[in-house]
């Protein structure tokens, strides 16, 4: 019975993973001119998986833009909020924040889930491409873009997804830390009731040695909140 927003939504794929939980009314919600929604064509693409969808997903599930500071909902207007690896490309952080508080109902609950953090090893999203560890804390943007351009070189069928969205996205990250996040978190009103950083062995011996260890080690965030 509970009505939820999900910010950075894209095509909403993981939103129809709500459908079974008896939500109400679930709304998407990502930047303005960035995508065009097709929810049909979504559910048609999970059902050739096999995996059921409910037959009125079109009377729960909704899509809406933002301008990427302004959400265009009333104050509480949503029992829970949720974001899943969106925060590393959103531009104004503590704007966000404040207005995902804003909109969740007091008694309501916030899950953010960050992943990649930018100063880890996979933070760049390009380590795919580019084999040279931590490369985007020690190289500039010139440098990256020889790099994917000689990769695309030798997988020509990779280049429009490799300079027209991975590139782009790539220079679009906000060079987030988990802790810098936190300090945002706390600082837009909310209470962590519960929070997982997620790490893994890593060879720092190519990380830059001015990074601070927790930064080069937690990979993924994820955390309840009260608003």
């Amino acid at each position: 019975g509970a009505s939820v927003l999900d910010v950075g939504s894209g095509e909403m794929l993981a939103d129809f993973g709500l459908l079974p939980l008896g939500v109400r009314k679930v709304t998407g919600l990502d930047l303005a001119g960035k995508r065009t929604v097709d929810l049909k064509g979504v559910c048609e693409r999970i059902r050739r998986q096999d995996i059921p969808v409910s037959p009125q997903y079109a009377e729960v599930l909704h899509y809406t833009e933002y301008d990427g500071l302004h959400f265009p909902f009333e104050d509480q207007s949503f029992d829970v909020v949720v974001s899943w690896s969106a925060f590393e490309h959103i531009a104004d952080v503590p704007q966000v924040l404040r207005e995902i508080k804003r909109v969740c109902r007091r008694d309501g609950r916030v899950f953010l889930q960050v992943c990649p953090w930018f100063h880890c090893l996979q933070g760049s999203h390009l380590t795919d491409f580019i084999s040279e560890p931590y490369f985007h804390l020690k190289r500039p943007p010139e440098w990256v873009l020889q790099k994917l351009n000689e990769y695309v070189d030798q997988h020509p069928e990779k280049r429009d997804f490799i300079l027209g969205h991975m590139w782009p996205e790539y220079q679009s990250l906000n060079r987030y830390s988990a802790n810098r996040f936190h300090a945002d978190v706390m600082a837009a009103g909310f209470t962590v009731q519960k929070a997982i950083t997620i790490t893994y062995e890593q060879d720092l011996s190519q990380a830059p040695p001015d990074i601070p260890l927790s930064d080069l080690m937690i990979y993924e965030t994820k955390m309840l909140l009260r608003p």
